[in-house]
């Protein structure tokens, strides 16, 4: 016979202090949430004070002039988890001067609150509202680690006589950090200065910091500095995802302005396969309008020296004060919801898109953007519970989009400006202006009038800044006439040379095969000497279209599994190459539309790398050549090994010219890879995390439709 029974879901008490300690990933997010919910109480001023109490030991203090609690809020909001009381009250009156103010909440999980669990073990609330009596609430996070019932979860709340301001005070004690740190007190002035937009202000709510150092207090206001961009895009996006933009362009004797509209369409979005999952139409947009702004700036040392003497600024200044709002925020009711941490500032991913393309497109360290949503226009664009990241739902994937089309929109304006004027010069015109006479000349005259060493030294400055990006250019061109002259000269040799002891090897091998005696062991060395010397005109073989001329003029199609296969017999006689396995998985039938010479120098750059890394490995070599994916005549191939992979911070490092983790590395590798992709429309990036684990890099190949 069977039976049933309901069984009661309960909770630990521990989880009152698991959702501060574990949801809560940094100290000032922990802040910063308790200062959200001065805001959404409609505090005009939040005053944080790191202080001691009468015993010496250090605390900290959160303390506004907001509306307060009264004793229901407070047993049904605030001991209440999850509470949907922010939910069902969306937002905050409150009368000023005679005069009622509406204020929207910025957060509605519930959940904030227990960020004080995270910055200490005690704490100690006390509130008042403009009529009701003041209270005061005590909460020890560790006792509730040493109960087993939600029943026995109490806190004790009191009346108090003495208090007459309204507002909150929270009062943290016995911290889980030690908080007398200037880089820690840097990093939440920093964070706090984000909390509302800097681009719109917000009038009627300032925050105030104050320390043991500093007992005046610092009140948190944005930099002044950023509403002057050299480039611009400001605009929104409707309830049928049109983006409808303007873009500003302001240089140093110039000013240009652009208006456009990029229409939710499917030949607009047809590349984003995650976001479409369909072959032939795009899903109707539901993510709902929102505004945006993004602003960037020229972070090379020539055109910041222009924005310094344009608006009186240290170059220093300008770095610092970018670096303080870098990357794009989105903000909730003009309060910020992303990023909480430095980690998520690039939470679109740019500086990944920006590898293969530096200087075309931009990086978070050159953008300051400003995306505003609302509770009521885009619901499903809501926090995740830790409040690190925005829930991945469908609409949060097509926000993403969009805002990547915002982006794309923004480099493709600033390119226009950037490459205006420029012209394809030769290269005894990039060599030209490096010649020293100039200078020589600047500094000789100088010295006559009697100048001083300082006032010289700013002569050589000027020098070396000026020619800064012409060494660039000049490096560009050379790598490429280096790599295609003498690798033809060098094939030529080898080829002449091996083949020709080649066939006299092979004469004596034929021969002597016919008088082999009966003995095991003989007859094998003549079969592996027969499998070397064919293994020897392969690889050698490899080498034949090396030498050809006119690499570009007629490109006959090239079977790229083959060059594939050819391109690693080139590398795997290496010591580095021992015991590494190739599982080649690009298909039989595709045909590249590259000289093999010049398909072969990529690969075989891209396989010597991953050799290399992958010596270190105690276990299994492995190296794959996988079809990412093809499309309009060009296909993405990714080289993917086991080895130790590509630190985050080098992901863009590795591909300047110079740059090298290798002891002996001359860090040209990847630049030549780069330069014959880029030659035939293509990109070249990385893939991080590495696919099997280590490092994983991409190349376009353009192929035979």
């Amino acid at each position: 016979m069977e039976s049933s029974e309901k069984i009661k879901i309960q909770i630990h008490p521990r989880a009152f202090a698991a959702f501060g300690e574990e949801l809560v990933t940094s100290d000032s997010v922990a802040v910063l949430e308790l200062v959200k919910n001065a805001y959404d109480a409609y505090a005009l001023l939040v005053d944080i004070r790191f202080d001691k109490d009468e015993r010496g030991n250090p605390r900290i203090v959160i303390k506004d002039d907001g509306c307060g609690m009264t004793k229901d809020v407070i047993v049904n909001a605030w001991a209440t988890i999850a509470t949907p009381y922010k939910k069902n009250n969306p937002t905050v009156k409150r009368i000023i001067n005679g005069i009622e103010h509406t204020r929207v909440v910025s957060g509605n999980k519930g959940l904030g609150r227990f960020s004080a669990a995270r910055l200490g073990r005690t704490m100690t609330m006390i509130t008042k509202t403009d009529n009701g009596p003041a209270m005061e609430a005590f909460f020890d996070w560790s006792l509730f680690n040493e109960i087993d019932k939600i029943d026995d979860c109490q806190m004790e709340l009191r009346m108090l006589d003495d208090v007459k301001n309204t507002g909150t005070t929270i009062i943290i004690q016995n911290l889980n950090e030690n908080w007398d740190n200037s880089e820690k007190i840097a990093d939440l002035m920093n964070e706090l200065s984000r909390l509302i937009t800097p681009f719109e202000g917000i009038n009627d709510f300032d925050i105030r910091v104050t320390t043991l150092n500093d007992t005046e207090g610092i009140s948190v206001k944005p930099k002044s500095f950023i509403d002057k961009p050299t480039y611009k895009i400001v605009g929104e996006v409707d309830s049928k995802g049109s983006i409808k933009y303007k873009y500003l362009f302001e240089g140093e004797t110039k000013r240009r302005e652009n208006v456009e509209t990029i229409e939710w369409t499917f030949e607009n979005y047809k590349d984003n396969s995650d976001l479409l999952n369909v072959e032939k139409e795009l899903k109707e947009y539901i993510a709902g309008p929102f505004s945006f702004e993004l602003r960037a700036w020229d972070m090379d040392s020539e055109s910041l020296q222009s924005v310094s003497e344009r608006f009186s600024i240290g170059k220093r200044d300008i770095r610092a004060s970018i670096k303080l709002y870098k990357g794009i925020s989105v903000y909730r009711d003009k309060v910020l919801v992303l990023p909480k941490s430095e980690t998520s500032r690039d939470w679109l991913g740019l500086d990944a898109r920006r590898i293969s393309q530096i200087g075309r497109r931009l990086s978070t360290n050159q953008i300051i953007g400003i995306v505003q949503i609302s509770n009521k226009q885009n619901p499903n664009i809501k926090d995740t519970t830790d409040r690190e990241k925005l829930a991945d739902t469908f609409q949060y994937k097509q926000f993403v989009e969009i805002m990547l089309e915002v982006v794309d929109a923004l480099q493709r304006e600033r390119n226009i400006d950037k490459e205006e004027g420029k012209k394809g010069e030769a290269l005894s015109e990039i060599l030209s202006p490096l010649s020293s006479g100039e200078l020589v000349e600047s500094v000789e005259n100088a010295a006559k009038n009697g100048a001083n060493a300082n006032e010289i030294v700013e002569y050589i400055k000027d020098y070396h800044e000026k020619n800064e990006l012409q060494l660039q250019e000049l490096n560009e061109r050379l790598v490429y006439y280096a790599q295609t002259a003498s690798l033809g000269s060098i094939a030529i040799v080898i080829m002449h040379e091996i083949l020709t002891g080649m066939t006299t090897i092979k004469r004596f091998l034929d021969r002597i095969g016919r008088f082999l005696p009966e003995d095991e062991r003989t007859h094998a060395y003549y079969s592996g000497a027969l499998s070397s010397h064919k293994r020897i005109l392969d690889v050698t073989n490899s080498f034949a279209p090396l030498y050809k001329r006119d690499l570009r003029k007629r490109i006959p199609p090239v079977n790229l599994r083959s060059a594939i296969d050819k391109s690693f017999n080139l590398i795997s006689s290496k010591k580095m190459s021992e015991g590494v396995l190739l599982d080649n998985k690009v298909g039989e039938t595709l045909e590249a539309l590259v000289p093999i010479s010049e398909l072969q120098t990529v690969f075989i750059n891209l396989f010597d790398n991953a050799c290399y890394w992958m010596q270190e490995n105690d276990g299994s070599k492995q190296l794959s050549v996988n079809v990412e994916e093809c499309k309009e005549g060009m296909c993405r191939i990714s080289v993917n090994d086991n080895g130790k992979g590509i630190d985050k911070n080098n992901s863009e490092r590795i591909f300047v010219p110079g740059v090298t983790s290798k002891p002996k590395g001359i860090g040209m590798g990847l630049v030549i890879v780069t330069e014959i992709i880029k030659a035939y429309g293509g990109e070249v990036g990385v893939i991080q995390p590495g696919k099997i684990g280590g490092a994983s890099l991409v190349v376009d190949i353009p192929i035979k439709r």
